[in-house]
């Protein structure tokens, strides 16, 4: 087992704390036999090291007592870090993710879709109640009505990418808050650093609204601002037509809707979005803060020999002034608590994601009325009218107890409990609840 000083530069260059938990500066001489440098290893190299027993935050939240007093970088170790694949379709990028997380012991988590937005967390889906909604802004919208068409919807495409802006912003400060209150690495698909690629491909080909751009780049200024970069990017690439290939072959079985689609046969679009913007584009810019690692993934590939790869990356810089990794570069303990902290709470990113300053975006925008269905009909999925925990009709206790943040089955957007109390959502609300106890199947969509 490295000693504690060594442990601590694995995620930042030189950082560390004395035994007693004290500060320090970064960028001090580490004076043992350990080579100061940081790789990731995986869990057959044997070199993997422990972890101290996570923080629950979950359950417990982080307030400012515990931001002074409990130590952060302690759980760290060398696996402490951020890697996301990037790619085309159809090359099976989830699969592979997982099995990298398995192998350096660190967390998958799945890449935004707007079945984040549609299914609440007890599985739910909004889009069942879709004949409830008249207005077209309401109307659902997601991957497989874009794969169909991209213009569909009325602004459907204006509407699904900034919602999908959303998403992302609050899924990959999740994934920090489990980074900063445990010390477990992720792995993830797709960041909210790379998306611009998509909005700009979208733009260029006619399918979003100028407003829509102006929007988005607004909101990304707010987004990014406090958002780490991530320490890996591990591009899968393949030529656009083994990847029309790839999603053909899909299409037959698991992809019906991408069938003769006019988004993934339009080889001008694909080449535009992944040879130009992500892999020529994109992927120069990320390498000076993360290490790139890009491979022809037209025929699929080896993990193992991605692992071995990534364990050569040496991930530690002390020059102050080199970009690289110097997202993560805190340089106090007191940094790192303060950034645990911020993305525990979560209300930094609410506020970056909802005050837009723009009401011009008028494909996205709600007016009063449309906003008005949007709750009434949002509210009616079982799990969305109380937070987790009070949903009695879902078997929950509704506990007045209440440690830590309270948690929505839907973290993504937010219900006005005030407009909640019409007569007509009253008088939903216990015929729905006559239909449950009554056993009805379909108690709640009517």
């Amino acid at each position: 087992m490295a000693c504690l000083a060594s442990k601590l530069v694995s995620l930042v260059p030189g950082s560390g704390a004395s035994a007693a938990g004290q500060a320090r500066l970064l960028a001090v001489q580490v004076l043992n036999n350990k080579v100061p440098c940081a790789n990731i290893y995986s869990k057959t190299s044997g070199q993997m090291e422990e972890r101290l027993k996570p923080w629950d935050y979950k359950k417990w939240g982080y307030g400012y007592m515990l931001q002074v007093t409990e130590g952060t970088t302690k759980r760290f170790n060398d696996n402490t870090k951020v890697i996301v694949v990037e790619g085309p379709p159809g090359l099976e990028k989830g699969k592979f993710a997982k099995e990298l997380a398995e192998e350096f012991g660190m967390l998958y988590v799945p890449g935004a879709s707007m079945d984040d937005w549609y299914i609440n967390s007890y599985g739910y889906d909004l889009r069942e109640l879709d004949w409830q909604f008249h207005h077209q802004k309401n109307k659902c919208y997601d991957e497989k009505n874009f794969a169909k068409d991209p213009l569909g919807g009325e602004g459907g495409l204006d509407r699904m990418v900034t919602t999908l802006q959303k998403i992302r912003a609050f899924k990959y400060n999740d994934l920090l808050a489990h980074v900063f209150n445990t010390g477990q690495g992720i792995v993830t698909e797709k960041s909210p650093y790379s998306e611009a690629v998509f909005i700009e491909a979208a733009y260029r080909m006619g399918w979003i609204h100028k407003s829509t751009r102006i929007l988005y780049y607004r909101l990304q200024q707010q987004i990014l601002q406090h958002l780490l970069r991530p320490n890996v990017i591990i591009h899968l690439d393949a030529p656009t037509d083994v990847v029309q290939a790839k999603i053909r072959a899909r299409s037959k079985t698991t992809h019906p809707w991408e069938k003769d689609s006019p988004v993934f046969e339009n080889s001008t679009y694909l080449n535009m979005l992944y040879q130009d913007m992500l892999k020529n584009d994109y992927m120069k810019k990320a390498s000076v803060f993360s290490k790139i690692l890009t491979y022809d993934w037209s025929e699929g590939g080896d993990t193992e020999v991605v692992v071995e790869d990534v364990e050569r990356l040496q991930l530690e810089y002390f020059d102050k002034y080199d970009k690289q990794q110097s997202d993560w570069r805190m340089h106090k303990e007191e940094n790192y608590s303060m950034y645990r902290h911020m993305y525990t709470k979560r209300q930094w990113i609410a506020s970056a994601v909802y005050n837009r300053g723009y009401l011009d975006a008028d494909y996205v925008e709600r007016d009063d009325h449309e906003e008005e269905e949007w709750v009434i009909v949002a509210s009616k999925l079982p799990g969305n009218r109380f937070n987790v925990g009070w949903n009695k009709d879902l078997g929950e206790s509704g506990s007045w107890v209440q440690i830590g943040q309270p948690q929505s089955a839907n973290p993504y957007y937010d219900l006005p409990t005030e407009a909640l109390h019409t007569q007509e959502l009253e008088e939903y609300f216990d015929q729905r609840e006559r239909k449950r106890l009554a056993g009805e199947a379909n108690w709640w969509n009517f």
